[in-house]
């Protein structure tokens, strides 16, 4: 299971002032621990920038990135066009984030990801997202053959059927329904494309709920499920060493009591 940690974005308020302040040293040292953390991912989220500055944002961004760390970047962006920019400045393969089922959303970003060779994800969604197993296995089935017409199979092609959070009024059947999804996607679609859950999703509050505790389950809940990329907080001490116990657990390492004690 690869980590993807979702941790620079700028819905995190320190996070936005050391984009703000082009602070250098605030994003290096971030994207260094989390991937010393075991991020292998890092996505790259820099939220609304004004078409005027985002060629800038992303070239410092990219670049400030880069040099910190190896961990492979996902491109954050809503709109097809900073994708496209964003790209010019990388000089290492990049993730795409993300596309969806809108049309509008994505043919722009399959094709933009075509071009450039790159993986992409895409979001089981319009809209809204939809509750039900079916629904969202028909939303993927779309954007599986919009991808396949244009070369993208298999593990280029990365799926996220779009945890929902907990707390909300029905958020338990779509945590079940996200489960039964990642199940099912192998057994649909050959080449199955790559199975992805933004975790944090899960735990947003809301309403004044807080659900932070049930993140460390429901991501071994989906390991089980045959997930293959966890977006998560990477500098969550719990969830990191949930990761490492599953990765053991899957026969893909060696269990040392003293990476789990302090």
């Amino acid at each position: 299971m690869i980590i993807a940690a979702d941790n620079l974005t700028t819905s995190r308020p320190s996070v936005r002032r050391a984009l703000e302040q082009r602070d250098q040293e605030f994003v290096a040292d971030l994207c260094a621990s989390l991937h010393a953390d075991g991020a292998a991912w890092i996505d790259l989220n820099p939220g609304y920038v004004p078409a005027a500055r985002r060629a800038e944002t992303w070239q410092w961004l990219i670049a400030t990135a880069e040099a910190a760390s190896p961990a492979k970047l996902i491109i954050d962006a809503a709109d097809p066009a900073s994708l496209e920019t964003a790209l010019g400045f990388c000089t290492r393969g990049p993730v795409l984030n993300m596309a969806t089922a809108e049309p509008s959303r994505l043919g722009p970003v399959l094709d933009i990801a075509a071009h450039h060779h790159a993986p992409v994800i895409a979001a089981c969604m319009t809209a809204t997202v939809p509750l039900e197993l079916e629904e969202r296995l028909a939303l993927a089935a779309l954007i599986v053959e919009q991808a396949r017409r244009r070369g993208i199979e298999g593990p280029r092609l990365i799926l996220d059927p779009m945890v929902m959070p907990l707390a909300l009024p029905g958020g338990e059947a779509h945590a079940a329904a996200v489960l039964a999804t990642l199940r099912a996607i192998p057994q649909v679609f050959d080449p199955p494309p790559r199975r992805l859950i933004a975790l944090s999703n899960l735990v947003t509050s809301t309403a004044g709920a807080k659900a932070g505790f049930a993140a460390a389950p429901y991501l071994a809940a989906a390991a089980g499920a045959g997930l293959e990329v966890a977006m998560l907080d990477a500098a969550d001490p719990e969830l990191m060493a949930t990761a490492r116990l599953l990765k053991i657990f899957a026969g893909r390492g060696v269990f040392a009591p003293g990476d789990f004690t302090g």
